[in-house]
């Protein structure tokens, strides 16, 4: 017998995730560096940027751009997200090496970037 209705996961976050991870990597690619996803994605998708070429663009001018390729996103509501996407805070750096920001997408939607140079 197949599953109860109520049993079916229905959260829509790694699929979009995945959606949105192909573009993403190959804006890394542009910039310098390789991409690995970390967790779960079930409620944010944890992602992991090291940089591999010699040249290579800025840990903030890698998240613009991120920025930039998901706030072509649109869910049918505007929460105020939008407006978020032109605030890029000062990331966190740990270890002196790795630069964690917190990408807002929609609602409580959100990328977790640690680039590591």
């Amino acid at each position: 017998m197949g599953k109860d209705k109520s049993e079916i996961n229905m959260n829509p976050r790694p699929m979009f995730y995945v959606v949105a991870l192909e573009k993403l990597r190959k804006i890394a690619i542009d910039c310098g560096y390789a991409l690995a996803v970390h967790g779960s994605c079930a409620k944010d998708m944890d992602l992991i940027a090291v940089r591999w070429a010699e040249n290579y663009e800025s840990p903030e001018y890698l998240t613009e751009r991120f920025l930039e390729e998901l706030s072509h996103f649109y869910f049918g509501e505007d929460d105020g997200t939008k407006e978020d996407f032109a605030q890029l805070t000062n990331p966190e750096v740990r270890f002196g090496s790795h630069y964690h920001f917190s990408i807002p997408i929609y609602s409580n939607w959100y990328i977790d970037l640690c680039v590591i140079m």
